[in-house]
């Protein structure tokens, strides 16, 4: 953190003239003070609870930077600090579910697994995609999962390894490569991967070609909504954010262009 500090502060402070710094000190006390180094969803919680929304800038420091990357931010910290200087502005829609905010993806199994057995020494190493394409070639239909998911324009009965609903066009680091992905059009896009559809996405994912018009619909369905109920058979973790602290079934909605982010 002192490091972080280091290299940030000298920068910002020569053209910001109220520089607070605050520390957190427990659980969830970012959402008090809207303020934590890498819980990007602590803060927008705690900006939700504000009438008056602040312009958010976001200095990537942790891992996977997911948001940072979707919002075009430098992940070298003094490029970030002048890009945040710069002070170009959009608003961009963030998600709500249940009662909790987030601002780049919420998912359900694979994705969820990977969060909770991933070794994060060995993480910073070989990088998520090396987990997934681990874990995918040990994987059969028995880790399939029931679910139903309602939009305001479908109901879908299915079974799969995976459930993700994006706002951002990154998870894990790695870039979602589907054109249509926006953060301010108010629409979540979502990707169901059956069990014959992981060792493509791993392939659109690692080479970063564009598989929108290339997937077929018994590998990977992909669906726009923006208003979103997921249930599955058996009680399961969500992984909102890269935090795991939600099971389902969960309400999912758009806030469109919600809030004010200094962008790359």
């Amino acid at each position: 953190m002192n490091k972080l500090l280091g290299e940030i502060i000298p920068i910002l402070s020569n053209e910001i003239d109220n520089l607070t710094i605050a520390k957190t000190k427990k659980a969830n006390h970012a959402e008090e003070i809207t303020y934590e180094k890498g819980k990007d969803y602590e803060i927008i919680n705690g900006i939700e609870r504000l009438k008056n929304s602040p312009i958010v800038a976001i200095i990537p420091s942790c891992t996977c930077n997911d948001f940072a990357r979707s919002l075009n931010i430098p992940l070298n910290l003094n490029d970030a600090s002048n890009t945040i200087l710069k002070g170009n502005v959009s608003e961009i829609d963030i998600g709500k579910v249940n009662n909790r905010y987030f601002t780049n993806f919420v998912g359900t199994g694979l994705i969820t697994d990977i969060s909770e057995n991933i070794n994060p020494k060995t993480k910073n190493i070989m990088g998520r995609i090396s987990y997934y394409t681990s874990t995918i070639k040990s994987m059969n239909e028995k880790d399939d999962f029931e679910f139903i998911l309602h939009t305001e324009n479908k109901k879908l009965k299915d079974k799969a390894g995976m459930v993700v609903i994006l706002n951002g066009n990154y998870v894990e680091s790695t870039l979602v490569p589907v054109k249509s992905i926006s953060m301010t059009d108010g629409i979540f896009d979502i990707f169901i991967v059956y069990n014959s559809g992981f060792s493509l996405l791993i392939k659109y994912l690692t080479q970063k070609e564009n598989f929108e018009e290339n997937i077929t619909e018994n590998e990977i369905k992909h669906i726009k909504a923006s208003e979103i109920k997921l249930e599955t058979k058996n009680e399961m973790m969500i992984d909102t954010d890269g935090e795991v602290y939600l099971n389902t079934p969960v309400n999912i909605y758009v806030r469109n262009k919600k809030i004010k982010f200094i962008t790359g």
